[in-house]
């Protein structure tokens, strides 16, 4: 009798200690494993076996504000519609890089993670200019990326009539193939984020066959953001916004960007 009190008082004791540990565990020891949409738009947003490995600094990013409170991040590679679709499904958890404007039902932190500023993009050798809605319709041919938005009114505007002289592609590695046929001489200019096209040409080895040949007049935000439909998305953005906060304090942020050449946003 008295070894069976012994032995359940000793269980009961043990019961208590193990409760009491756990409840000094920070909840964030519970791990996660967010999965956000990847697509290509280096270097805000990178696909890593196109990138030797690099996915992007608002992949990278992620990756370690997430990791200071116990969370992983894996990055599922689908096109940028259809992650912003499987975002907004609860499908995947969260979209590495996104304009607020298109996605106002998602879940952001508590500032932007970058400026985008379309820009169009020419030959070395061209003499077309951007100055306008007249400018658009005396180009040969301009080439976008199907289903982006690249902001600006008027071009926005001009690239939704359906215009012969605008090619619209889709598929693998498209901001690739369009500089090759801007190159080529096949199109008249190239619209895109300055920062993403100067990337890509500068990856291609063809930095010195374009140039700028005008810039649109809207700057917007770049985020990124999580899903509406995970409850848990507001503390990730929560966690997102206090460790880029840390990281933009200590250096960790510059150290971070400096591996693809871009300056903090706050500062251009």
């Amino acid at each position: 009798m008295h070894a069976q009190t012994k032995q359940t008082k000793t269980s009961l004791t043990f019961s208590l200690i193990f409760a009491s540990l756990i409840a000094l565990v920070p909840t964030y020891v519970f791990s996660d494993t967010l999965r956000i949409a990847t697509d290509e738009w280096c270097p805000y947003d990178c696909i890593a076996s196109q990138n030797q490995g690099k996915v992007g600094y608002l992949g990278d990013l992620l990756v370690e504000t997430m990791k200071e409170r116990g969370h992983k991040v894996e990055f599922v590679e689908v096109s940028y519609s259809r992650g912003l679709q499987l975002v907004r499904e609860g499908k995947l958890d969260g979209t590495m890089a996104c304009f607020r404007e298109e996605a106002p039902d998602f879940v952001f932190p508590d500032f932007a993670l970058g400026k985008s500023n379309s820009t169009f993009f020419s030959r070395k050798d061209s003499n077309w200019r951007y100055t306008g809605k007249d400018s658009l319709e005396q180009a040969k041919m301009i080439g976008i990326i199907k289903g982006y938005d690249y902001v600006d009114p008027i071009v926005m505007d001009y690239i939704n009539q359906n215009p012969k002289n605008v090619l619209a592609i889709t598929g693998e590695k498209p901001l690739e193939r369009l500089l090759e046929m801007l190159i080529n001489g096949r199109l008249t200019a190239v619209i895109e984020d300055k920062s993403v096209l100067e990337y890509k040409a500068k990856q291609m080895g063809k930095s010195d066959q374009v140039k700028v040949s005008g810039t649109t007049s809207v700057v917007i935000d770049v985020y990124s953001s999580f899903s509406p439909k995970n409850p848990k998305s507001a503390e990730y953005a929560k966690i997102l916004s206090e460790e880029t906060l840390k990281m933009r304090k200590d250096g960790r942020l510059n150290k971070l960007l400096e591996r693809y050449g871009i300056q903090d946003w706050q500062t251009q």
